[in-house]
């Protein structure tokens, strides 16, 4: 009998109100990798709740929940996403840019955004519909706005940053928490020419000297997680110039009321939104 895998990964699901969601989702910060949200019922009484862990919590994590909490822990097998993702990605169409991988051609016409992409350790070809949502949003904001001081938070791959610095022709400053991101962002800009126009820093969402001194920006984009988009809401609304805009995804649209609503107090309302599939992206302004 062959051996199963070993786990990869943990998560902890919950299903309880939001309000208790938030609270246990704080006491779980440090340790867990990823926390989502999500609704488990229409009328938004109860949300679905997961913490991923890179290995099995154990019993004094979990003593942190309150007592008598019902939960779910299970595995997520191990496997090579990456080789999985390379297997014949299709070339990504949205608006101008075309988003190719090396098995692929670039676009032959000359008025498309042509950007070199293969999947690798970090995430983000363009393929997802979250990234297509922001490229299409990048994409209509190139038609009626002239954007100078950009900033893409959560850079993954460095698709959107590498497209902004196409379409305007601009210096653009990108920032990740991953440093295996940094560094594949910084490859991608080689491969596509655009190396001189990016500037790429590990970060943990905006608490990094450099982006701080660099703000306000006219434009974020800010592809992450309903949650730590809600989280950073302040900060990244003090980071945005008064008439700056801002472009949001990573969201679920069962998530999207809660991400408005803690950007509505900031002082942000939505322009626009792209649903795609069961993604959105959004577009803020002042």
């Amino acid at each position: 009998m062959s051996r199963q895998p070993d786990p990869a990964f943990w998560q902890l699901t919950l299903t309880l109100p939001l309000d208790q969601a938030m609270q246990i989702a704080d006491l779980y910060e440090e340790e867990a990798l990823t926390v989502s949200t999500q609704e488990a019922v229409p009328d938004g009484s109860l949300w679905r709740l997961d913490i991923l862990f890179e290995q099995q919590p154990g019993a004094e994590l979990l003593h942190r929940l309150p007592p008598e909490t019902e939960f779910d822990l299970a595995p997520l097998i191990q496997k090579d996403w990456v080789s999985e993702s390379q297997k014949m990605l299709p070339p990504v169409d949205a608006g101008r840019f075309y988003i190719h991988g090396s098995h692929d051609a670039p676009h032959p016409a000359a008025s498309r955004h042509n950007l070199l992409i293969d999947a690798g350790a970090a995430f983000g070809t363009g393929l997802h519909e979250t990234t297509f949502g922001c490229l299409t949003a990048l994409d209509d904001l190139h038609k009626w706005r002239r954007v100078r001081h950009p900033l893409d938070l959560g850079c993954g791959s460095g698709v959107l940053a590498l497209a902004i610095a196409k379409a305007w022709n601009i210096p653009v400053l990108a920032s990740d928490i991953d440093p295996a991101a940094v560094e594949v962002t910084k490859a991608n800009a080689r491969r596509n020419r655009l190396a001189p126009l990016l500037t790429v820093v590990e970060a943990i969402g905006l608490q990094n000297r450099l982006l701080r001194e660099q703000a306000p920006y006219d434009l974020i984009v800010a592809n992450i997680l309903a949650w730590p988009l809600m989280k950073m809401a302040p900060d990244i609304a003090a980071a945005l110039d008064r008439t700056g805009v801002l472009i949001l995804s990573g969201l679920l649209g069962t998530q999207e009321v809660m991400v408005r609503k803690a950007y509505l107090e900031q002082g942000l309302k939505l322009k626009r939104r792209y649903a795609i599939g069961e993604w959105n992206t959004l577009v803020l302004c002042r």
